[in-house]
């Protein structure tokens, strides 16, 4: 029998972060033009607006809630309707290095005891979606067009998804993504640059720091079992992409609690006491700062990855204070 490798995925980027939100149009505003995330691509037959600044072809999907079923370009049913109901998380993802390790994670799954939940191609790229032990989605995928912006072009405003089985289709060729960064929105108040992480919030954090371990391939960076709190990191990095917080007085709802963006240094920080945007001044290096989406999503953005977590404190999983 072949030896199980020391990890079922291996991912080499936080990739993004979908999220259902209550009305598509309001959160595309919102990450537009607060956040300065340029909107990239719409696919009204699932009401999804997706954003990016270049670092990928998209660093947040938002999704509007529905009690239908989402339905892809070749007519299958693509949800469970257990989800999206309500404003929420709906994956956070990972990139991955080939094609070839998502075949051989969906063949291996069993060994790890996990089940693949849906496998998808969706043009762009091809993706396997599992549960976490809280019952997060997690996505895994490889991109396969080399130009994703002339991929959006093509297909503005069309479904773009389909089924896909890795067990039968043959490998996509190896591509090397064309990588440009955009200019943030320039009236926004934060000037992000792309996504870095997330924090959840989970009912056992021994089991959610083995899934993310064991089955989703990132590193203990560091883990505080009283502070009810782990950092973990892609593999070979020194600062985290993804914050496990026990649930507790402070935090006694499992899920998404906050997403993590980077930001362009100078980028005028904000607070907003009635729910506009205030300027108060420039986000320098190694500093911070935060809003609540309109979903009630937590938003961190770091001037540098200097600036995250390196000690795992409940102040710095929840709230992304220094340590």
């Amino acid at each position: 029998m072949q030896a199980v490798q020391s990890s079922l995925f291996q991912p080499d980027r936080f990739a993004h972060a979908n999220l259902f939100v209550a009305d598509v149009d309001e959160s595309v505003e919102f990450y537009r033009d607060v956040c300065g995330i340029n909107e990239v691509f719409r696919e009204p037959g699932v009401k999804a607006g997706f954003l990016s600044n270049g670092a990928t072809h998209h660093d947040v999907g938002l999704m509007q809630v529905s009690d239908k079923p989402l339905i892809g370009k070749d007519g299958k049913v693509q949800n469970s309707m257990e989800r999206g109901r309500k404003p929420g998380l709906n994956h956070i993802a990972f990139h991955v290095g080939s094609e070839q390790s998502l075949v051989d994670a969906y063949r291996n799954a069993s060994e790890y005891g996990i089940r693949i939940e849906k496998a998808l191609d969706h043009g762009i790229s091809r993706s396997l979606y599992l549960f976490d032990p809280d019952g997060n989605a997690v996505e895994f995928y490889i991109d396969i067009v080399h130009d994703w912006r002339q991929f959006y072009a093509e297909h503005q405003n069309e479904l773009i998804s389909i089924h896909w089985d890795p067990s039968s289709q043959p490998l996509a060729e190896r591509i090397e993504p064309v990588l440009s960064m955009d200019e943030p929105v320039a009236h926004a108040p934060v000037h992000a640059l792309e996504i870095c992480g997330a924090t959840l919030i989970t009912a056992d954090l021994a089991k959610a720091v083995a899934f993310y371990t064991k089955v989703g391939g990132l590193q203990l960076l560091a883990q505080d079992d009283i502070e009810g709190v782990a950092l973990l990191a892609l593999p070979g990095r020194d600062h985290p992409s993804l914050a496990l917080c026990q649930t507790g007085a402070h935090a006694s709802k499992v899920g998404l609690h906050a997403v993590w963006f980077l930001a362009r240094e100078n980028s005028p920080v904000f607070v907003e006491p009635s729910g506009a945007a205030t300027l108060t001044h420039k986000l320098e290096p190694g500093k911070r700062c935060s809003v609540k989406d309109p979903n009630d999503i937590h938003l961190i953005f770091y001037m540098g990855e200097q600036g995250l977590p390196t000690r795992p404190t409940r102040s710095a999983a929840l709230s992304g204070m220094a340590d």
